[in-house]
């Protein structure tokens, strides 16, 4: 890629970009910074912006995922729907084009630290506490005399019995 003078398309394809990157609720806690614009190898304008955000993968996966409803309704002949790329070692992008140019928002590949490990666990120099037993149950709850027995339906004979 080799660095070129703004032009028209180009300078359109910017603020664009920085419109949607507004309107995507991807840059409420992030900017693009550091704007290039250059040539691809087949002499088609580029317009590429670094992400200004820690941790950057969250703010540029909702922004490509909104980017690609935006374009597709705005599309036109030509144009490319945005996706991820990780062609350059060291950055991740979101790369599509629109009207003509070429439009890149990237932010280094940083690996993630890795989470601290548990160490060995400390010992207690204190004496263990006694746990208290747990109070005594109450008896159980039996009825105080037997239940009344329903002998009248149960022993009656009927007329057809008769």
């Amino acid at each position: 890629m080799t660095t070129t003078v703004p032009t028209a398309d180009t300078a359109l394809a910017k603020a664009r970009l920085i419109r949607d990157w507004e309107e995507s609720g991807a840059g409420r806690h992030a900017t693009l910074v550091a704007w290039v614009q250059s040539t691809t190898p087949d002499g088609v304008p580029m317009m590429s912006a670094r992400l200004d955000v820690l941790p950057p993968a969250g703010a540029l996966a909702v922004f490509a995922a909104r980017q690609e409803v935006a374009v597709a309704l705005r599309s036109g002949a030509g144009d490319v729907l945005p996706a991820l790329d990780y062609s350059v070692p060291g950055r991740i992008g979101c790369v599509w084009r629109e009207g003509g140019v070429w439009v890149e928002v990237w932010h280094p590949n940083t690996p993630e630290a890795p989470a601290p490990r548990p160490g060995p666990p400390v010992a207690v120099t204190a004496p263990p506490r006694p746990v208290p037993a747990p109070p005594p149950r109450p008896p159980a709850v039996t009825p105080s005399a037997p239940l009344p027995r329903r002998t009248a339906n149960r022993n009656r004979n009927t007329t057809e019995e008769n």
